[in-house]
């Protein structure tokens, strides 16, 4: 057993045995979650009666862009489509253009890095990576293209993506933006304008990115919204070689260094499966946890890729259920406990 702290979240890492004979209600006054890394999947039905929930250390999001933008725009929700298509407006008017940099040059990686790092100095848990990598993406400058937003006081948006030709996908590694251009709708039409530029080059896939699979503490539950908004599906990161991080086992205690709401991506556990004979290449459905200290409008987590999604209080409340109606083939419940 081993207590750690990183970005504000104290972790206590141990292993399966320890994790499932272990009291964790006594520790709720010191640690944050308790993890186990790359639990045998024989070990998962014990370790998910003890309260744990088994997922991909990193997801990673994917989403065909469509023969057109109709096309995909065509997948995701009325309510998505009028705001995208409402945002697209007020660009237009603000006399906002979209430039392609292709193969991205010192110029316009150090434009983007002067957004980013505005932006990410104003996050609690944020570390350098994109400047960190600037002379490894430089010399792998024809896999890296950028997409700028341009308004009439200068850059307002960037995407920096990289072409992953072995699995035909295109990849926005970082992606930023000035600090008004949420409020001037400035980010879905800077994705569209990726979308087309990926069409362009010829490639049918587009990623958005990897995050933890647990939201709330480098990534926020935003995050996870508003790709499933525009329809794109998470999948293990080591599925695409992008990781080669091991599955996890994740017990939440209590919400003191996370976000309230926190969301977590794990796998669907049934009871009875033979979990230590499926084959490693073999991931169950995902399901999705949100915990919270109160009390959470779920249907705002909703996504066709989810088999079941749950609200956890933290601490622990009296447990009750409420069905759902089923919206997709695997069915869909709504539960909080």
């Amino acid at each position: 057993m081993r207590i750690e702290t990183s970005d504000g979240l104290i972790r206590c890492l141990t292993d399966p045995d320890e994790a499932v004979s272990t009291d964790w209600t006594s520790w709720r006054d010191q640690v944050d979650v308790v993890k186990v890394i790359d639990p045998g999947r024989s070990c998962w039905p014990a370790l998910h009666r003890a309260g744990f929930r088994m997922h991909p250390a990193w997801i990673t999001w994917l989403a065909p862009v469509g023969a057109s933008e109709a096309d995909f725009l065509a997948r995701v929700s009325r309510k998505e489509r009028a705001t995208i298509r409402a945002a697209q407006r007020g660009v237009a008017e603000r006399g906002i253009e979209f430039r392609v940099t292709s193969p991205v040059s010192a110029a316009a990686f150090d434009a983007f890095l002067s957004l980013y790092e505005d932006h990410t100095d104003t996050m609690e848990h944020a570390s350098p990576f994109a400047r960190l990598e600037r002379d490894g993406i430089l010399a792998q400058a024809s896999d890296y293209f950028t997409v700028e937003a341009w308004a009439a006081e200068g850059l307002v948006g960037c995407c920096l993506c990289r072409i992953d030709r072995n699995v035909s996908t295109v990849v926005i590694r970082f992606a930023s933006f000035a600090r008004d251009a949420r409020r001037h709708n400035v980010v879905r039409p800077m994705y569209m304008a990726v979308f087309e530029t990926i069409r362009r080059l010829g490639f049918g896939m587009v990623s958005l990115g990897s995050d933890p699979a647990l939201y709330g503490h480098i990534g926020q539950p935003e995050l996870f919204t508003f790709k499933s908004g525009l329809r794109f599906t998470p999948v293990p990161s080591r599925r695409l070689g992008w990781t080669d991080d091991p599955d996890e086992a994740t017990l939440v205690l209590r919400p003191d260094g996370l976000a309230d709401p926190s969301l977590l991506v794990s796998y669907l556990f049934a009871p009875g499966a033979p979990y230590g004979e499926v084959p490693p290449t073999v991931d169950p459905p995902l399901q999705l946890d949100a915990f919270t200290s109160g009390h959470l409008d779920l249907s705002r987590y909703r996504a066709p890729f989810l088999a079941s999604l749950t609200m956890r209080r933290i601490p622990p409340d009296e447990a009750f259920a409420t069905d759902y109606p089923a919206y997709h083939s695997l069915g869909h419940r709504l539960i909080v406990t």
